[in-house]
């Protein structure tokens, strides 16, 4: 607007001024932009604030670290934590070793498809101290400081005799190795004993759970019910969030889910050795428990389990105690079994019927008629052929036995 404009505006002659143009389209949507630029940058957050809002201390140049003690004492859904310390060498096929020297790891990272392009931004770690469990979250806050947090993981991790974790052998422990060795360090982390409770839930659980993630795990074992979580999945974008735009409102979010993580990883072995122990206690699939302790060499601990849960069992769990009888010489228990299957049809209970009668009882009409009612197939043709001829040349023998009796 001209000077001689304003000053007739000025003075209240506005009838001669033409009316200001309306704002444009662009003009709206730059004054939008920078309002929401303010907005956010009110909302940004340095370290030092997102340190303060977390409850954290700084350690490091882009390294927050968060610190508590937790009491053995404490519950976690309705197991007191302490129960780890007998629970653990339970699992073990060795002692356990020093509950000091253990480590319960979990990880979050910025997606789940591993390699060199995934990033492990904040790593929780829980150890036994005394009548205590430390609890240490190392959180990345800035890419360029990477070296100085795997320094600190570093400095955690080479001092662990045993590796507690849910899923870290295929992928938390794997992702921490990548990283410390695309930083130039040699990574022992495989050195030390690990236990990934994955596999012992997965063992007894997946023929009765929908599915074995960790938070199944924990709603069916240990009755926590987890409130307000945010999802592991929605973790790389609270990290995001951060990086990009200094919002750090869902990264408290996401300290509490790797925290719940943690005090799941130090609950859950009370339950699973409960459910070793006492499979039934705990609606564990029976016949897995104890398949488990048989390849481990504790065939006696099989043998037990099977035989107290015997009325609970299944044909091939049956079949299966019915195997171990046999082994320890107790034929009379083993062909109880054999004959109750055999009467409702089941295939492999004839078959070995069939077996203990032709082999060992010299029975073959018996082991005929059990055998045609085997299913199609040449290894019945063949079993009956067999049979078939034992029979005929029994028959035979029998007669010119009678034959040089009346010759004679």
């Amino acid at each position: 607007m001209r000077l001689d404009q304003r000053l007739r505006r000025l003075k209240g002659d506005n009838a001669a001024l033409p009316p200001e143009p309306a704002p444009t389209a662009l003009a709206k949507r730059l004054e939008r932009l920078s309002l929401a630029r303010r907005r956010r940058d009110a909302a940004r957050c340095d370290e030092a604030g997102l340190a303060e809002r977390l409850g954290a201390e700084s350690v490091a140049p882009g390294v927050l670290r968060l610190e508590r003690r937790i009491p053995m004492r404490e519950r976690h859904g309705r197991v007191m934590l302490g129960g780890c310390l007998q629970a653990i060498p339970c699992l073990l096929d060795a002692a356990g070793g020093d509950a000091g020297g253990w480590v319960f790891l979990d990880t979050e990272t910025s997606g789940l498809a591993g390699g060199t392009g995934t990033w492990a931004f904040l790593c929780g770690l829980i150890r036994p101290c005394g009548d205590v469990l430390l609890l240490r979250q190392y959180l990345l806050t800035r890419l360029d400081t990477e070296p100085a947090y795997l320094d600190c993981l570093e400095q955690e991790l080479n001092t662990a005799e045993l590796f507690v974790t849910y899923n870290g052998k295929s992928f938390d422990l794997p992702l921490l190795t990548t990283r410390l060795r695309l930083s130039g360090r040699l990574a022992c982390l495989t050195d030390s004993g690990h236990l990934d409770l994955l596999f012992p839930v997965r063992r007894a659980f997946k023929s009765v759970w929908p599915d074995c993630r960790l938070v199944t795990a924990e709603s069916r074992l240990l009755a926590f019910g987890r409130q307000d979580d945010l999802p592991g999945s929605e973790a790389p974008a609270a990290w995001l969030a951060w990086l990009r735009r200094g919002e750090p409102d869902a990264l408290a979010g996401v300290l509490r889910h790797n925290c719940w993580d943690l005090l799941s990883l130090v609950a859950l072995p009370e339950r699973l050795a409960l459910a070793y122990r006492e499979p039934h206690l705990a609606g564990a699939d029976i016949r897995a428990v104890a398949a488990a302790h048989r390849a481990g060499g504790a065939g006696e601990l099989a043998y037990h389990i099977l035989q107290a849960n015997q009325s609970m069992l299944k044909a091939d769990g049956l079949l299966d105690l019915a195997r171990l009888y046999r082994a320890r010489g107790e034929l009379d228990q083993a062909r109880s079994i054999w004959e109750s299957l055999a009467l409702e049809g089941h295939p492999a209970a004839l078959e070995t019927l069939a077996k203990d009668l032709e082999h060992g009882r010299r029975n073959y009409q018996r082991a005929l008629e059990l055998a045609r009612r085997l299913p199609e197939g040449m290894a019945r043709d063949r079993r009956c052929r067999r049979l078939e001829a034992k029979l005929g040349a029994g028959t035979t023998s029998r007669i010119l036995r009678a034959g040089m009796f009346e010759t004679f």
